[in-house]
């Protein structure tokens, strides 16, 4: 068993698939339901980490529209 909570499992798995390019900027993350029984865990544990990132910038939940990749900050 990871010493690594389950929710930051999930958010570094999608920060790389970010990074891979698997994801890209303004691509829609799939609904926190479908993930979870596609992943086979919980809602809450998929939300948290949803939460995770968005805190962290790397997703944007526009409201009715879904959770998106974050556009790239200007550098």
């Amino acid at each position: 068993m990871s010493a690594v909570p389950l929710y930051e499992q999930i958010a570094r798995h999608v920060t790389a698939a970010i990074a891979s390019g698997d994801l890209a900027p303004g691509d829609r993350i799939p609904a926190g339901r479908y993930l979870a029984e596609d992943w086979g865990i919980g809602y809450s544990t998929v939300m948290h980490a949803m939460t995770v990132l968005q805190d962290r910038g790397i997703l944007v939940a526009t409201q009715g529209k879904g959770t998106f990749v974050a556009e790239p900050s200007g550098g």
